[in-house]
């Protein structure tokens, strides 16, 4: 989702400088005139206006945190405070780690900013962003960055709040999709057309995102105007490996709150064995041909 992003921002915005692992998405961004520097150091050096990490998950955020603190750090005064926008999805007490930690050694701004709307609302510019900062001042000063890439910006609260409010939603996510997948599966073995089930609980109490914008059933799919990934073979959209992540992270959160999740429990049980059996990098729609045990 990165490049994508990084695609609306070059339209819009006088330079951007980035760097990524993937030499295939270094190679689009290059031409969309996006300059690829050699290293997350090399980033951090050019004293941006603000600093946009897209990570997949805790462990490559803190490398890369760690690494830009270095190098503020060897730089002291040289290197003015930097504004860090981070729409990864990490956990609650990560976010608020760095952003305590950037404070004291410089103060610099750390805001979390994770997103919902998937790889086509980063493309077309319309995701939703979950903030959580120390005010809403420090808002104001990405708020520009955010209002390229989404159409709605949420200020949750402090520090954390952003990336709790975004473990919330994808929580529910997942045990919806599991929902609407079931609901298909047994409709099908009932002989009932998924298409026609489909459309009546798109205009039922059933309806919801699952159902209405990412049908996980492949006949629905190819007859819906967004073409979601099940008209794909599950090929692109919010990866079974990041919805298990995400629900991890929900859980070990809960868990540090003393809070009871027994449908998550379960719920991340059954993306995990689809990701045992290979389905870990199609869209979590997928779970549906897995409950109807097929591997694809």
């Amino acid at each position: 989702m990165g490049l994508p992003m990084a695609k609306n921002l070059a339209n819009r915005t006088p330079s951007v400088v980035a760097f990524d692992s993937n030499p295939t998405a270094c190679a689009e961004a290059m031409a969309c005139n996006i300059q690829i520097l050699d290293s997350v150091q090399a980033v951090g050096e050019r004293q941006c206006d603000v600093l946009i990490s897209m990570l997949p998950g805790d462990q490559a955020f803190d490398t890369v945190m760690t690494e830009w603190r270095e190098l503020f750090a060897r730089a002291g005064n040289t290197h003015k405070p930097q504004t860090i926008l981070n729409c990864s999805t990490v956990s609650p007490s990560t976010s608020k780690k760095w952003q305590e930690s950037y404070h004291l050694h410089g103060g610099h701004i750390v805001i979390d900013a994770p997103v919902s709307g998937g790889v086509k609302g980063a493309t077309d510019g319309t995701l939703t962003f979950m903030v959580g900062c120390q005010s809403h001042e420090d808002l104001d000063k990405v708020r520009p960055y955010l209002d390229i890439m989404g159409k709605q910006t949420f200020y949750c609260g402090p520090p954390g709040t952003g990336s709790a409010t975004k473990l919330c939603n994808n929580l529910a996510l997942a045990a919806q999709m599991l929902g609407i997948c079931e609901a298909l599966s047994l409709g099908e073995e009932l002989g009932v057309d998924p298409v026609v089930l489909a459309s009546v609980m798109n205009t039922s109490t059933a309806k919801c995102w699952s159902s209405e914008v990412n049908n996980p059933h492949p006949a629905v799919a190819e007859r819906m105007a967004n073409k979601p990934p099940a008209a794909n073979g599950y090929v692109g959209g919010f990866a079974t490996n990041l919805m298990l992540k995400d629900l991890n992270l929900a859980l070990q959160a809960a868990r540090e709150e003393n809070v009871a999740l027994p449908l998550t429990s379960t719920t991340k049980e059954l993306y995990h064995l689809a990701q045992k059996h290979g389905l870990g990098d199609r869209d979590f729609g997928i779970v549906l041909s897995f409950l109807r045990g097929k591997s694809r």
